[in-house]
């Protein structure tokens, strides 16, 4: 019995051997192909940076109104930008490393992964140009509502800004395939509660100033009330 066990155990510790065997080329290769994929993400950043700096992005964004003024801890598009082409390029190498493992199971999972990369850069050009134009929307509308003299003006292009962010992420989400009808529906939902706040506090800030409006359309330069149009009738 003890011949049998050790003979069980042995064959056991040859099989795994010959796999691991079979198996090292294979993640040998995978690595060299993630370290060749990290030197190219660093060159892709170096390139990146270099275009945004001879560019002056950061401070073009700026003047647009599509990026947030320079502030502490906040970090800017440039290195965003930077970043997300960096990060894009590894995970590329890692799915296409994947291949190299030559498993079934590993194949078709980077199969499938290489055919959803398309549809998360998609999505992430959906979601980064949704929050630009909201950042300038809010920034036309809070000008707008400061020189009409709305007291909720800051509240109307806040709640404008969210509500292009809500619309670009809903988007987003449902070019990935994510949520289905629920995530769609309480979507609809948030949309129009911060259409409903949009609308009462327009309706709100705005009172003085149709006040005012009228006030100068009833009155003459004097500050005297305008006397009510005659309403003779001419006969021929």
């Amino acid at each position: 019995m003890w011949e049998q066990t050790k003979r069980t155990f042995l064959e056991a510790v040859e099989r795994m051997i010959q796999s691991t065997a079979r198996l090292l080329p294979s993640v040998l290769g995978m690595v060299i192909l993630l370290l060749l994929s990290t030197l190219l993400a660093l060159l892709v950043r170096a390139l990146v940076r270099r275009v945004c700096t001879r560019l002056d992005v950061d401070r073009r964004l700026r003047e647009w109104g599509v990026a947030a003024p320079a502030q502490a801890g906040r970090m800017p598009p440039s290195r965003l930008a930077e970043r997300l082409a960096g990060w894009t390029i590894v995970v590329m190498g890692f799915v296409v490393g994947l291949n190299i493992l030559e498993s079934a199971a590993t194949s078709e999972l980077a199969l499938l992964l290489l055919a959803y990369v398309p549809h998360v850069l998609v999505a992430l050009v959906i979601l980064v140009a949704g929050l630009a134009v909201a950042r300038a929307v809010e920034r036309g509308i809070l000008i707008g509502a400061v020189n009409m003299g709305l007291h909720s003006a800051r509240l109307l292009a806040l709640g404008a800004r969210w509500l292009l962010q809500i619309v670009a992420v809903a988007m987003a989400l449902e070019h990935l395939g994510i949520g289905g009808t629920i995530l769609t529906t309480a979507f609809a939902i948030l949309l129009g509660g911060i259409v409903l706040a949009l609308s009462l506090a327009f309706g709100l800030g705005s009172r003085e100033f149709v006040a005012r409006s009228l006030e100068r359309r009833l009155t003459d330069p004097a500050g005297k009330p305008k006397s009510p149009p005659s309403d003779h009738t001419h006969h021929l």
